[in-house]
């Protein structure tokens, strides 16, 4: 029973790496390269976007570890984390295609719904309940990534 709940644990940690592979990360950059871009002019704007990206992706890669680690307790935390650390991003534009904002804003909506049932499912549900939950928010990370930022 221990070894097949360690492959178990295995096999998602696997896939979440394989997920995680295709979405592209959001790695702190320099906001100055984005002077080009109009809906980027306020540098101020830009710094505070990015540390905001950097907040998110460190909560998602903790909620992550608690998942593979099957700790509910942490996983429950780190998902409360993922939702203040989403405050603040209606406000950001995007790095590429700007002149698709509402595009931008409607994948940012889907991120927020998704986060929200991700919350609900670390509040009341066990690891599995919470990383499906979390795969969907993986998704939503991935489109906006493919179409926005690389």
């Amino acid at each position: 029973m221990r070894f097949s709940r360690k492959m178990s644990r295995l096999a998602f940690f696997l896939s979440c790496l394989s997920c995680l592979a295709v979405v592209p990360h959001a790695t702190a950059h320099d906001p100055a390269a984005h002077r080009e871009n109009p809906a980027a002019a306020d540098e101020q704007a830009m710094k505070a976007q990015h540390e905001r990206m950097e907040n998110f992706k460190t909560a998602m890669s903790s909620l992550l570890e608690a998942i593979v680690d099957g700790n509910v307790s942490e996983a429950r935390d780190q998902a409360a984390r993922l939702m203040e650390a989403l405050a603040g991003h209606e406000k950001d534009v995007p790095h590429k295609n700007s002149t698709r904002i509402q595009e931008f804003k409607g994948l940012y909506a889907e991120l927020k719904k998704r986060i929200g049932k991700l919350s609900g499912a670390a509040r009341s549900g066990g690891i599995p309940g919470i990383a499906s939950a979390y795969g969907r928010v993986l998704e939503t990370c991935a489109a906006c990534h493919a179409k926005f930022r690389d």
